[in-house]
């Protein structure tokens, strides 16, 4: 017996962050109101609800779409948004709706909750012992509510790994786990964000940890640890798009000066952690990644000493060789050529000294010379696609030295 609620005719939600109890969102008329409760605005464990949501008495009204950007945030991506969306039976502009759906364990701390019966969760399957992309087109045929899936923004085809049983050697307790699948029309994807991820750490870039595992049929999956759970603690987390307070179709929209402007605000290090996203940008630049947007880029929250700063990088992918050439974001106002002078006078305007862009420019070119080939081995490209590759990658470290 399929088990689905009607999702649409809830129209209150309990926010929590980690298992404080927050407020309530409610779906109104002409929007939606978050009004948060007296116990939370007096916890002084927590200074606000968002980087961008103040603790405030008053309701907080929302007039439009029916949740603010930061909720928006949580919902997924790509094709489980789609399958949402139509089994549901509502539109893709109805997010109130859909965020109630989605389940209670989103990125980061924030989650919400309502006074639906979940079901318990099926029966988990090894990932030895099943097809990847069979239990993927399963999980997402399913009714709201089957699995207590993860809400994982990205278009990318991916499975909370919580839904797999994993192979001891390969996951660790009170660890969470993403496992990222190749899409039909770019089969070798997973295997080119584990070869960047690779390439990253050798060049001095913390990223998520990542491994390679295959299911029965020996496809292969990219299984992600998640850097906002540790030790099964919830750590606070915002993509850019939600620290500006802007919806994730804005995600191609926001400027590279935005989101620093607004981590200079917000970091403990701002110059740090500045400096580390025009290293990441740096790096996307030489590896060609073409879709380092706003969604790509976050802050997250210590939860014992309250340091705000930029998480390690994640969906490091080279789109270069899928003809996404240009950068999703301009810097200085290009998307290509970007020349080392482009980096120091955007780090100068946010305080970072030349020598500083200069010396982590300097390393970075250096390291990524010594593994760049580490490209060409992610299989399926023709000579044709590893040349045109090559030239890139030499053009673009001319472009920085």
């Amino acid at each position: 017996m399929k088990y689905s609620p009607d999702f649409k005719t809830i129209n209150k939600l309990e926010i929590y962050r980690q298992k404080t109890f927050a407020g309530i969102l409610t779906r109104t008329l002409h929007g939606c109101s978050l009004s948060l409760v007296a116990e939370f605005i007096d916890n002084p464990t927590y200074q606000e609800l968002t980087y961008c949501i103040p603790k405030t008495s008053k309701p907080l009204i929302h007039v439009g779409v029916n949740l603010p950007p930061f909720f928006a945030g949580l919902l997924p991506e790509g094709m489980r948004l789609k399958t949402l969306v139509s089994s549901l039976k509502t539109s893709s502009d109805d997010l109130f709706s859909l965020l109630v759906a989605t389940g209670r364990r989103c990125i980061g701390d924030i989650y919400v909750g309502s006074d639906i019966n979940w079901p318990p969760n099926l029966e988990i399957p090894r990932a030895s012992q099943i097809n990847f992309y069979e239990f993927f087109k399963k999980s997402i045929g399913l009714s709201p509510g089957l699995f207590e899936n993860e809400a994982i923004a990205g278009i990318q085809e991916k499975i909370s790994a919580s839904m797999i049983s994993l192979p001891v050697n390969i996951a660790k307790r009170n660890k969470a786990y993403i496992l990222k699948l190749n899409p039909s029309d770019k089969p070798n994807l997973v295997q080119n964000e584990f070869a960047c991820i690779k390439i990253a750490n050798l060049c001095g870039i913390r990223t998520n940890k990542a491994k390679l595992i295959y299911d029965k049929d020996k496809m292969p999956g990219l299984l992600i640890e998640r850097f906002d759970r540790v030790e099964g603690e919830m750590i606070h987390q915002e993509d850019a798009c939600q620290f500006l307070d802007r919806y994730p179709a804005d995600k191609y929209r926001v400027s590279m000066r935005e989101i620093s402007e607004k981590i200079g605000e917000l970091a403990t290090a701002p110059i740090i952690d500045n400096l580390k996203l025009i290293q990441l940008y740096a790096f996307s630049y030489l590896i060609g990644n073409g879709d380092l947007h706003a969604k790509n880029i976050s802050l997250q929250s210590d939860n014992q000493t309250g340091r705000v700063q930029i998480t390690p990088a994640y969906d490091l992918i080279c789109t270069y060789v899928y003809k996404d050439r240009n950068m999703a974001l301009k810097l200085e106002g290009r998307d290509n050529n970007i020349k080392r002078q482009n980096l120091i006078l955007f780090g100068k305007r946010l305080g970072i000294p030349e020598i500083a862009i200069h010396s982590m420019a300097d390393k970075l070119l250096k390291d990524f010379k010594k593994n760049f080939k580490i490209l060409h081995g992610i299989g399926g490209l023709t000579q044709k696609d590893n040349q045109l590759l090559s030239e890139m990658i030499l053009k673009r470290c001319r472009d920085l030295s």
